[in-house]
């Protein structure tokens, strides 16, 4: 059975953009095994690897793989990159998860990572996740934000290399402004807002923090809102908090 490029949806289709022509490719939390399937079946990676840890998600991948008769996946049930050697991958995909999550992952796997790429899609914490990555002597070297369902998802593409540490506006914001940054300044204010109205002293610094990112968003992408007014709403964690 052929498989329609669409089936993907933007989200995978963007992480699928970063994949290098001849690339072999883990795919960590592969749940539903669609990204995996779409590489072979168009002849991108001569060899993948789907994992993930539970064992439903990885059934149902198999049975995909199977009606779309994809073929060179091997399926792991494992946590992480723990039943995965370093030397079967050339480039890791983990999306989906929390930042926390991804970061656990990559620190606990002890591989070198000067030879690999990753691509990461972290559906919250992203700036903890990014100021680890840059830590650890890897960069963004490129980033695209799909929106999928009403929702937008940073997808990072990961090299080896030292590089310094984005400003604020990059790592909660994005690194080219549009929708996404102008969405994550009204959650900011929101989240300031909420701390207005709390009398814990320790919520000063945290209130702070957050005025100076919009500071620097403003500065970053030559914006024009000099003053940020703080309105009226709720505090929310979706899409990154």
């Amino acid at each position: 059975m052929m498989m329609d490029k669409r089936i993907l949806g933007p989200r995978l289709d963007a992480v699928a953009s970063f994949i290098p022509q001849g690339a072999r490719v883990v795919d960590v939390g592969t749940d539903h095994g669609l990204l995996p399937i779409w590489l072979r079946l168009q002849g991108i990676s001569p060899f993948v690897i789907a994992s993930d840890i539970r064992p439903a998600p990885l059934d149902a991948a198999k049975r995909n793989a199977a009606r779309y008769g994809a073929k060179e996946i091997s399926f792991r049930l494992c946590p992480g990159l723990e039943a995965i050697r370093e030397n079967e991958a050339d480039i890791v995909v983990i999306a989906g998860m929390s930042g926390e999550t991804i970061k656990s992952i990559l620190n606990d796997a002890h591989w070198d990572w000067q030879d690999k790429r990753l691509i990461l899609e972290a559906n919250t914490k992203q700036p903890e996740l990014l100021t680890w990555l840059y830590q650890q002597n890897l960069h963004v070297s490129e980033e695209k934000i799909p929106q999928e369902n009403g929702r937008y998802y940073r997808v990072f593409c990961v090299d080896f290399g030292k590089s310094e540490l984005p400003r604020p506006a990059f790592l909660w914001g994005g690194f080219v402004p549009g929708p996404f940054a102008e969405r994550q300044v009204r959650l900011l204010k929101n989240v300031i807002n909420g701390l207005w109205l709390t009398a814990d002293p320790k919520d000063v610094s945290r209130l702070k923090e957050y005025q100076r990112i919009l500071e620097d968003m403003n500065d970053a992408y030559h914006w024009n809102y000099p003053e940020f007014a703080v309105e009226a709403g709720s505090a929310g964690n979706k899409n990154g908090f």
